[in-house]
């Protein structure tokens, strides 16, 4: 019910977002609402000082928005500035920004290979952030190389509190000190892990599983959420059944498995690497985290993009041979550039389609048919089991 003489005001962790559809965006707890327009213009009033009048039909709505904490009262009204620019279409929703090459491991399966030890300058860096925001971005990942050597990244972790979306810090966290995890200003940190101390160490080194569960419980201990992010490959295939015990004793509430490709040290090291029909099935430990999608009957990545270390921008990192342009250019000119694959022209012909959109794009080209199947994915939905043959005309 509206309160006498208060004012509605959002929440500071929630964001008004002028995408598709028009969105109230939770930032602390990603999560993404959408609104009608009346809904929306009503917000936007709010976050411009007004207390505008409120209809019996929207009562049930501001009760809403209150019970999820997405709103409050204030007795004074409290003026926010609000992105109101639409997103181009499709919206780009999830950017990765690449902000170093340094890195203190030397890991067996990065793609990125022995690169340039270059940082992002500050200037573009906070371009690009200016840009992704009136873009009406959802989700910032900073990764690297390490994002905790870049020269000025404290600097950096001082104004992401001052843009309107979620930023994720992708970490080995064997740099990540209880110190550190005061001083963080981002909303999560994603640690790579990458199996048990055996597996783990294989492939980043020793000493570096111990340093990375140190790392879990400093970020947890000072309220910073935390994601895993591991990598399937050789030493770990048997680990995964302990390492989920593990994940759920520290009550990570997110785990991305994944299986790399091969490039960069792995071309070196293809005794990591794995078949298909091997981590097709690991893939479906995963759990937890979101995405928000819009309906648009593309394949995968159809609201991400990509910014390496050179200031280039292309579909995702392991594009980065495909450039769209460069940060000079501008985002929004970069983004338009990127191809779409729609989901039509995928050779896949199967039940699990619009769920796995065609699995990663660059997999399935290193397999053989650009617009044929992830077999990966294949696997792992159990559209193809064991070790049978598969027909990439038939699709999955």
């Amino acid at each position: 019910m509206p309160l006498p003489n208060k004012y509605l005001v959002l929440s500071p962790h929630a964001a008004l977002k002028n995408l598709e559809l028009p969105c109230l965006y939770d930032i602390a707890n990603d999560e993404l609402y959408e609104l009608n327009q009346d809904a929306y213009d009503f917000l936007l009033k709010t976050c411009q000082g007004e207390n505008p009048p409120v209809r019996p039909e929207d009562e049930e709505f501001i009760a809403y928005c209150l019970s999820e904490g997405l709103a409050t009262y204030s007795d004074v009204p409290i003026h926010r500035a609000i992105r109101t620019s639409p997103s181009p279409l499709p919206s780009l929703r999830y950017l990765e920004l690449q902000i170093t090459g340094r890195c203190n491991l030397q890991c067996r399966h990065c793609y990125l290979g022995d690169g340039l030890r270059q940082d992002l300058s500050m200037e573009r860096i906070q371009r690009v952030l200016d840009e992704f925001g009136d873009m009406q971005g959802l989700r910032l990942l900073l990764s690297g190389g390490e994002p905790l050597l870049h020269p000025r990244f404290w600097e950096l972790n001082d104004i992401l509190r001052h843009y309107p979306f979620r930023s994720v810090l992708l970490s080995n966290g064997t740099l990540i000190t209880q110190e550190a995890t005061r001083r963080l200003q981002v909303h999560e940190v994603q640690i790579s892990l990458d199996g048990m101390r055996e597996g783990h160490e294989a492939i980043r080194g020793d000493g570096t599983f111990r340093k990375s569960l140190q790392a879990i419980d400093y970020l947890q201990d000072a309220g910073t959420g935390v994601s895993i992010a591991t990598m399937i490959h050789r030493k770990n295939l048997k680990e995964f059944e302990d390492l989920a015990s593990l994940l759920e004793s520290k009550h990570i509430r997110e785990w991305n498995v994944d299986a790399p490709c091969v490039e960069g040290r792995l071309r070196e090291n293809k005794d990591l690497w794995v078949e298909p029909w091997e981590a097709g099935p690991l893939l479906r430990y995963g759990f937890g985290g979101g995405f928000h999608g819009s309906e648009n009957n593309s394949s995968c990545g159809v609201h991400l993009c990509a910014i390496m270390v050179g200031g280039i921008v292309c579909k995702c990192g392991l594009y980065s041979q495909v450039p769209a342009g460069s940060i000079e250019e501008g985002l929004r000119t970069c983004w338009a550039r990127i191809p779409r694959v729609p989901l039509r022209s995928l050779s896949c012909d199967c039940p699990e389609i619009e769920g796995c959109r065609g699995g990663c794009r660059y997999r399935a080209q290193l397999q053989g048919d650009r617009l044929g199947p992830d077999l990966f994915q294949c696997y792992a939905r159990g559209i193809l089991k064991g070790g049978e043959p598969h027909d990439h005309q038939e699709g999955g």
